[in-house]
């Protein structure tokens, strides 16, 4: 019996061991992390000396998938996932934004309940979370209810959704946003590796069907012109990164500050700020492609 209890003594000190030791799912699914800094690092793992796959800038933000001692694992798109330090990010929960008309907010999460309110295209809600097919979500102060799985959707990072929006630049949100931490390559126009004009090229022809030329140069030249305090999802801004009076540089904007796009310098699809210093420097112009 003496040998027994000492077998067992340090397997269980081991078990309980590793059970403190495990990280944790985030308490609620549809928690997002707010970013609170410009250029924060997204890393491999939960810690500094972990490889960056991309960086992350005030105002967007994440689903947080879990939380580990002062990290937040986030996810990026649909294939990406990353670590970020929790603080300089703030915790908040996800919006839904609805997908059609005339949509019924129900009392519980079947649709023999009672209807307790109507909501339409472009309508935001909070999530609080998922129950089987349903949404249960916040509409007001004082109002819960729950929304069929089909009819909402997470409202995406710097993406506004309003009445009337355009599916083909929702769409081209989505390819782009899927391809971050892509390689860059020159001379590459996807689907796994890009130089900056070759990544938007991909983008217009998957997320809309529009062809653009292989060359920020020429795409400078294509659809309208747009000024710097106009700008829309989906536009393309221009650069001179060589300071030579010339585009060598393009990017897709996609809200608050903020455009997506194939950087030689970081070797690697990214989102960045209009207002960092180098790229508010060597802005030149803007297009826009879908109106």
């Amino acid at each position: 019996m003496t040998n027994m209890r000492k077998i067992v003594a340090p397997v269980l000190a081991m078990i309980i061991s590793l059970t403190f030791n495990i990280s944790t799912p985030s308490a609620n699914m549809y928690e997002e992390a707010q970013i609170n800094a410009d250029n924060l690092n997204v890393r491999t793992q939960n810690n500094v000396n972990s490889n960056i796959l991309t960086k992350v800038n005030s105002g967007q933000k994440y689903l947080i998938l879990e939380e580990q001692k002062g990290w937040y694992k986030i996810k990026l798109n649909s294939s990406q996932e990353g670590w970020i330090s929790s603080q300089y990010s703030t915790k908040k929960q996800a919006i839904g934004v609805i997908k059609g008309n005339n949509v019924n907010v129900r009392s519980s999460n079947t649709t023999l309940s009672e209807s307790i309110a109507n909501l339409n295209i472009g309508n935001e809600v909070t999530i609080l979370n998922k129950n089987e097919d349903w949404y249960k979500v916040k509409i007001n102060d004082n109002q819960i209810g729950y929304i069929y799985h089909s009819l909402i959707e997470i409202k995406k990072d710097n993406m506004t959704v309003t009445r009337g929006s355009s599916d083909k630049l929702t769409k081209l949100y989505e390819v782009a946003h899927s391809k971050l931490g892509s390689k860059y390559v020159w001379a590459a126009s996807g689907p796994d590796t890009f130089d900056c004009s070759g990544f938007t090229m991909y983008v217009y022809k998957a997320g809309a069907g529009i062809n653009l030329p292989h060359s920020s140069q020429a795409q400078s030249s294509v659809g309208t012109a747009v000024s710097k305090d106009q700008l829309k999802l989906g536009d393309l801004v221009f650069f001179d990164t060589s300071r030579n009076s010339s585009i060598g540089h393009v990017g897709m904007y996609i809200g608050k500050g903020n455009f997506i796009h194939a950087s030689s310098a970081k070797s690697n699809v990214m989102i960045s700020s209009l207002s960092e210093g180098y790229y508010q420097n060597t802005y030149v112009t803007a297009r826009r492609i879908i109106n």
